[in-house]
């Protein structure tokens, strides 16, 4: 199973495909959903229904369903269907890395379903085909975020804008001023990085 490194730009690439089918075919969930039964993002919502947990259990099924398709003289199947009598899910297998599940209820049928899917498939797999296939020189990691946390970022950002409170910027180019912070500052910082920004 490939590596995977996810960015906030990968996220709504993907999420940006997912919310067109999740409206067409009227489906109540879609998740994409790593082999080993990481969300990498998800449309739509369910009450009562921990996402994660879902996840796990669908890349659990799909590899236990591996050793029926053996049996049976198959290497693998590609897609599973479970009929309920109010919500039904379909798990298609869109590549080697990654399972696509949807959940929907009687607004709409598993031949609708299929056939959204299907009509969304390739733009899905080129954009996974992104994540999955990054080089290190496409992946600008700061591997001293988890040794120093956030002290190198308000460190970094106080020499870029000084210490007085009127040199500070506000708003997403303001320096982190915590935990809640530091993420969102590094995100920015790095978009401003990114080639062609």
């Amino acid at each position: 199973m490939k590596d995977m490194i996810l960015f906030p730009e990968d996220i709504e690439r993907l999420d940006g495909i997912l919310l067109p089918l999740a409206g067409k075919a009227k489906l109540l969930l879609a998740v994409l959903i790593n082999r080993d039964g990481r969300i990498i993002t998800h449309q739509g919502s369910l009450e009562k229904v921990d996402v994660q947990s879902l996840s796990a259990l669908v890349a659990g099924a799909t590899a236990s369903t591996l050793a029926i398709a053996n049996l049976v003289g198959e290497t693998e199947f590609s897609a599973m269907y479970h009929q309920g009598r109010e919500r039904s899910i379909y798990i298609d297998a869109l590549d080697d890395n990654t399972y696509l599940s949807v959940v929907f209820d009687g607004q709409t049928n598993i031949d609708r379903v299929k056939v959204f899917i299907r009509q969304f498939e390739r733009e899905l797999k080129e954009a996974l085909c992104l994540v999955y296939n990054k080089t290190e020189d496409q992946v600008d990691l700061d591997l001293g975020f988890a040794n120093d946390s956030f002290q190198t970022f308000q460190n970094e950002a106080l020499a870029e804008y000084g210490s007085s409170d009127a040199n500070q910027p506000s708003g997403d180019d303001a320096a982190p001023q915590g935990s809640q912070d530091a993420y969102q500052y590094l995100m920015n910082k790095r978009k401003k990085h990114l080639p062609g920004k």
